[in-house]
């Protein structure tokens, strides 16, 4: 990558290894940072020009030299402050920003709401990419990325294929599919392929899978080769984290344990959670551990905020037998010493977060899952206007080409995936999937701006 020009807000730990790393491959680095201690540590150990101060301010990122960066990256603890200092640098003529948020609510309900407003290339939520991470792990699949669309009622996943799965055993018009879900397209190398109905995957391909939030599931189940675990998930600790998984995990047949040592928390979560058994105990007491007889479950998850209570609880899971303990980790330099331990399965939120922005950057700037081929597809939300020559037209009508897939349709508060038959109507909010060939015919069909805010 030839030098580019970086502000990085924020001097914690994603902040920090983004700016050695980029420093590093010798880029152009500047550092935003408020607290003393920070600083002195950043011009001791790092080639990068500190700025002082509250990088929501706009004398901050003028001194910082938004106005000429290729990317600015406000990677800060606060929400808010990352927001508003994107949408002043955006205003000063930063290129590009990426913002970090701690709550993956927001992120899957508003985040073209968010982008829209604060000017954001990439938001990304670290609570977000640890709880798809953990739930990966407990369940067995092989998503890679999940995308959030219609507000998350809809959602694009992209999946790793062995030669095991259905989709590298068959057409993909026998795959069968459940209703509601379809297969967008394939990445295969540095290649992207959209199937048509008897193209059959071949083994390391990735595949996109769009669907509703009440089809993905058993959609991924359906094309994944890792057997179907129904062994109980105890979860230790109660954050936010942890009810991110518990919430996940609610519409499945999967028996749920949680831990948590406040009893006023704990009456909450049985409240929340009543079909979970939630246990006021503490994580790190073996004898609790062995009269709730944890040798039996299949997943134990120490995901409070305490690190060290975290390994605790997992070092004796997993001397109790249980065959898969995960750990949350807020300190990623520990990680190793945990390994060494004999903890494999060991998640920090910083890490992830660092990767996801790390991957932004060597892709080429492009911030969806789809772009990582360098913009060879596109999604587009757009709102269908009364004037537009698809509204009122069903889709076998339509003839889309292959390069323009119509994956879904929020019609008021139903949602769903068209066929031949299904009429669109004025006012349907349509996702597309489009291949950069057919971006003209996307133009020609539903004209308007990407997506409109009703």
């Amino acid at each position: 990558m030839e030098s580019k020009r970086f502000v990085v807000m924020g001097a914690g730990e994603v902040g920090f290894h983004l700016a050695r790393t980029l420093s590093n491959e010798g880029h152009d680095v500047t550092v935003i940072e408020r607290d003393a201690r920070r600083r002195e540590r950043i011009e001791d150990e790092l080639d990068v020009l500190v700025v002082g101060g509250n990088g929501a301010h706009p004398q901050v990122l003028k001194a910082a030299g938004v106005a000429s960066c290729d990317l600015f990256m406000a990677v800060s603890s606060s929400d808010e402050a990352n927001l508003a200092a994107a949408r002043i640098a955006k205003h000063y003529g930063a290129e590009r920003c990426v913002v970090r948020m701690g709550i993956a609510e927001e992120v899957i309900t508003y985040r073209r709401l968010l982008e829209e407003l604060f000017g954001v290339d990439l938001l990304l939520s670290t609570q977000l990419l640890t709880t798809i991470r953990i739930l990966n792990q407990i369940r067995g699949h092989n998503t890679m990325d999940v995308e959030y669309l219609a507000s998350g009622r809809v959602q694009l996943r992209r999946i790793h294929l062995d030669a095991e799965s259905r989709l590298t055993r068959h057409p993909l018009r026998d795959a069968r599919l459940p209703a509601g879900s379809l297969v967008v397209a394939y990445f295969r190398g540095d290649s992207l392929v959209i199937p048509g109905g008897d193209d059959i995957a071949q083994p390391g391909d990735d595949a996109l899978i769009l669907g509703t939030a009440d089809a993905i599931e058993a959609a991924e189940l359906h094309v994944s080769s890792a057997p179907i675990e129904k062994g109980t998930v105890v979860l230790a600790g109660a954050g936010s984290t942890a009810v991110a998984v518990a919430q996940a995990l609610e519409g499945h047949d999967v028996p749920v344990k949680i831990i948590e040592r406040d009893r006023g928390r704990a009456r909450e979560l049985a409240d929340q959670f009543p079909r979970f058994e939630v246990l006021h105990g503490d994580m790190t007491d073996i004898s609790l551990l062995r009269a709730e007889r944890i040798s039996r479950a299949h997943t134990f998850a120490a995901l409070c905020g305490n690190d060290e209570s975290n390994l605790m609880a997992c070092l004796l899971a997993q001397e109790e037998g249980v065959p898969q303990v995960l750990a949350l980790v807020q300190r990623t330099e520990t990680s190793e010493l945990w390994r060494r331990l004999g903890l494999e399965q060991v998640f920090s939120p910083r890490a992830l977060a660092y990767h996801r922005v790390r991957d932004y950057i060597d892709s080429g700037f492009s911030s969806n899952i789809v772009s990582l081929r360098r913009g060879a597809a596109q999604v587009i939300e757009r709102f269908l206007a009364p004037a537009s020559p698809a509204a009122g037209v069903t889709l076998a009508e339509m003839k889309p080409p292959r390069g323009m897939i119509v994956g879904a349709v929020a019609r008021g508060e139903k949602v769903f995936v068209p066929r031949g038959n299904d009429r669109l109507e004025a006012g349907d909010l349509v996702i597309l999937f489009v291949h950069e060939d057919e971006l003209d015919t996307v133009r020609l069909l539903f004209p308007g701006p990407e997506l409109e805010m009703p």
